[in-house]
């Protein structure tokens, strides 16, 4: 919020600034909302898919967008981000693990052809997040057909439908009183919500009535089964609601009056926020304090003086940020007895994201340039981070009103429960229909980060799963005698890469032997080493190896609530059917294009074959980081007949062994550096490799010890298998591959001019176009190319993402390729 703005409102507005917050309240709410806000805000994150409906042959392309959950700007505290592909049952079939040092990292998943059609999930989270419930992960739902299935409607392929209830079910209704209570005496606002889905388009009539079957008043429910009705209950009485469903008639009883208590009213119209405060308590309000909040950012907050009844306050919403708004009064004794969620969205606050395209209507394999920007109301460059996607309108849900990152951002991530249609809020036409509804979704909706009680008890303090800034390299070390494990152990890391050393310092383990390494910040799977004695590394002690290393390599497993992510089965007819008719046109194309093409006359190449001892040289080079060398022994045919590996390493010339002692006849003052596959290893652990495993050996001396950066001759042992794997090498030393953050494949976009490849393909690409990481600065719109592929179609172009300021953008237009 701008303050010197605020500063300039005019004084009748009766608007108490944040900067005299601290002669208005007590601190307690204000000093924990602060210490909410800047220090455990949470985390918001969203995933931006290239479409919603795949053939499992294909990949799901995505972008994880990860922000501060107060500002919507970059996160300052986590750095990992976990994106997960679940199957219907919620099983987990993959996981990427994404490095997110910017608002946002791109991905993909690999759709397998053994996955069955059906519905899947794409779920996205933080460690941070853990502290909350898994619920509040995002979610999207998605759908997967496989070519298997030939689109029929088989007993296998199951997809999520509703039935129709019976005519006689109860409906079930329920009651919201703005501020939380009714209280007698008073004029009380109350929502009402038929929660079942058959009560979305369906409307229904109601009456109040009290105790003796007087009818007080009515109402009716609109879209999503929302409505609302006015009563001044009074003291004593029980009043009921009725309805009527397929001429049956149900009665329900509403929440008991408060004899004596405090209403809050808020309306929200003209640019102002009128909030309207009333008491029947002796002193009124006297004392009382009305504190607001956005995401948990303080914006507003006033004590009363005196004791009164009434009390209005205008609050202009120009003032505030869009999204969910949190008025919240307290009493004397500074217990929450009021609450009440407004949403404000003013489109002039919201940067706008602009597409030109030099035409709508576009040939098959023809090439379309587009320029994007993103600008304020003063046409001015506003930095962002966005992702586009081009996609066949049969690939994605048709409703136009579906979740993108503004809906979820803004409304459904601050929400308890699942906000049906949310981009109806901000794409609908009938403004002040869809701003009555929005309202009533505030009333029957709680706030979902936090309630008073729990960030006044600092309940929040308590943080179970911290923020990640990189992997960790954790792990256990237990002594094989019981009567050292509860004394500390010490231990060493190595990340070798690339015939490259890093090498953590000796550490020692908390007393029931775990040790911990980290952040680190790498890609994809790399080697480590962990080295563990009972005593220190100076120590040549056979004793002091003596230990058990067990790394932390299973992660656990995160249990999930699982979302009603149900599909009507008209939604199925309209979706689903135009889907599985567009991939049956694809098998027509591929057929037709397969028929058509050219059979090449058989064609004889003749080369001069190489030699086997060539190729064998070429596969032990191939297994090296370096390379070849003069001084290398293949000891492949040889090596199943000797039982002991110092019997074998005897027979290689340069090599003196003595026992398990073993020196370089060239540097016989020098200890060598030995490796096994590349990795460190002591010479007397090499008794635990049998000599059947080795594959060749290496002897490096001179100028060709450089690249393991040491002045030692080395001895490289070769296995016959090139795996690294978890092996365990006791004692004292343990080598496994640990994943690091995953690298995102390239989209593939064919060039229908230049490529060769390409014009001898059939082209059924359904995403003509996937970018990922979009950067828009303040120098010129971003210039995008792309080919429209064989297919006819009306394709999507989807551009969502965030600007540097916090604000979420999201986009739409079209082209149509005939």
């Amino acid at each position: 919020m701008n303050i010197l703005k605020l500063l300039l409102i005019p004084f009748f507005l009766t608007f108490t600034l944040i900067t005299n917050a601290q002669t208005n309240v007590t601190q307690t709410p204000i000093k924990v909302l602060t210490k909410y806000s800047l220090e455990n805000y949470p985390e918001k994150v969203y995933v931006h898919s290239d479409k919603t409906h795949y053939n499992n042959e294909e990949n799901i392309w995505f972008t994880l967008y990860l922000v501060n959950g107060v500002t919507h700007t970059k996160s300052k505290k986590s750095l990992l981000g976990y994106v997960e592909l679940l199957d219907e049952k919620d099983s987990l079939i993959d996981r990427k693990k994404l490095f997110t040092n910017s608002l946002s990292a791109p991905g993909n998943f690999k759709l397998s052809k053994r996955l069955k059609s059906g519905n899947y999930k794409i779920r996205a989270y933080t460690n941070y997040m853990r502290n909350q419930s898994s619920a509040y992960f995002f979610q999207k739902k998605i759908t997967i057909w496989s070519y298997n299935d030939e689109f029929k409607d088989k007993k296998t392929v199951k997809f999520d439908t509703i039935s129709q209830k019976s005519s006689t079910f109860r409906p079930n209704l329920n009651f919201y009183p703005q501020g939380g209570y009714l209280v007698s005496d008073l004029v009380n606002k109350v929502a009402i919500k038929l929660k079942d889905n058959i009560y979305d388009t369906i409307n229904t009539k109601g009456i109040i009535t009290d105790e003796n079957g007087t009818e007080i008043t009515s109402f009716i429910s609109t879209k999503f089964g929302l409505g609302e009705f006015s009563i001044i209950p009074e003291k004593g009485k029980n009043y009921f609601a009725t309805i009527t469903h397929n001429g049956n008639k149900f009665r329900y009883e509403l929440p008991k009056a408060l004899d004596k208590g405090f209403v809050l009213n808020v309306v929200n119209a003209n640019g102002k926020l009128y909030i309207s405060l009333n008491s029947n308590t002796t002193n009124g309000l006297l004392g009382s304090s009305l504190l607001i909040h956005e995401r948990g950012q303080l914006v507003y907050n006033k004590k009363f003086e005196e004791a009164i009844n009434k009390k209005t306050i205008r609050i202009p919403t120009n003032q505030l940020n869009n999204g969910v708004i949190h008025i919240t009064l307290f009493d004397s004794n500074l217990h929450p007895v009021c609450e009440r969620l407004v949403f404000v969205y003013e489109e002039s606050k919201t940067p706008k994201v602009s597409i030109e395209k030099e035409k709508d209507y576009y040939g098959t394999r023809k090439k379309v340039n587009l320029k994007i920007n993103v600008t304020d109301s003063s046409k001015l460059v506003i930095p962002s981070k966005l992702s586009l996607s081009i996609k066949d309108i049969n690939t994605s849900t048709k409703e136009k009103f579906s979740e993108n990152i503004k809906s979820w951002l803004l409304l459904n991530s601050d929400l308890r429960g699942n906000i049906k249609n949310p981009n109806y809020f901000f794409n609908n036409k009938e403004l002040r229909k869809s701003k009555y509804l929005l309202d009533l979704v505030m009333l029957t909706n709680g706030w979902r980060k936090f309630t008073w009680q729990e960030i006044l008890a600092n309940k929040i303090d308590t943080l179970q799963y911290k923020p990640e800034k990189g992997f960790m390299v954790k792990g256990k070390v237990n002594a094989i005698r019981s009567s050292k494990n509860l004394l500390p152990k010490f231990t060493r890391v190595t990340f070798p890469a690339d015939g490259l050393f890093r090498q953590e310092p000796i550490t020692k383990t908390d007393s029931l032997g775990n040790y911990s390494y980290g952040p680190f910040v790498f890609f994809d799977s790399i080697p480590v080493i962990v080295e563990a004695r009972l005593n220190d590394f100076k120590s040549k002690k056979k004793e002091d190896r003596k230990v058990i290393i067990t790394p932390n390599l299973v992660e656990k497993e995160i249990k999930i609530i699982t979302d009603t992510l149900l599909q009507k089965k008209e939604i199925r007819k309209k979706i689903v059917k135009p889907y599985t008719e567009q991939q049956k046109k694809l098998q027509d194309i591929n057929n037709e294009f397969l028929q058509s093409e050219n059979v090449l006359k058989e064609v004889i190449i003749k080369s001069k074959l190489k030699t086997a001892e060539n190729e064998r040289n070429k596969e032990m080079s191939a297994r090296t980081s370096y390379g070849n060398t003069f001084n290398r022994t293949d000891l492949k045919e040889i090596s199943n007949s000797f039982g002991d590996i110092f019997s074998l390493l005897s027979t290689i010339g340069g090599i003196t062994v003595a026992g398990d002692q073993i020196t370089v006849n060239r540097a016989n003052d020098v200890e060598p550096l030995i490796l096994y596959n590349e990795f460190p290893i002591e010479a007397e652990e090499l008794s635990g490799i049998p000599a059947a495993e080795v594959s060749f050996v290496d002897v490096l001396v001179g100028p060709e010890v450089a690249i393991f950066s040491t002045n030692s001759p080395v001895i490289a042992i070769y296995a016959k298998s090139n795996s690294v794997g978890f092996i365990k090498r006791d004692p004292g030393i343990t080598n496994y591959k640990v994943s690091g953050f995953y690298t995102a494949k390239e989209f593939y976009a064919p060039d229908h001019i230049n490529g060769i490849e390409e014009q001898t393909k059939q082209d059924t690409r359904t995403t003509l176009h996937w970018e990922p990481n979009i950067i828009v600065t303040k120098d010129k719109p971003i210039e995008i190319s792309f080919f429209t592929s064989d297919i006819k179609s009306e394709y999507i172009i989807e551009i969502e993402g965030i600007s540097v300021t916090g604000a979420p953008l999201y986009k739409t237009s079209k082209i149509f390729v005939e």
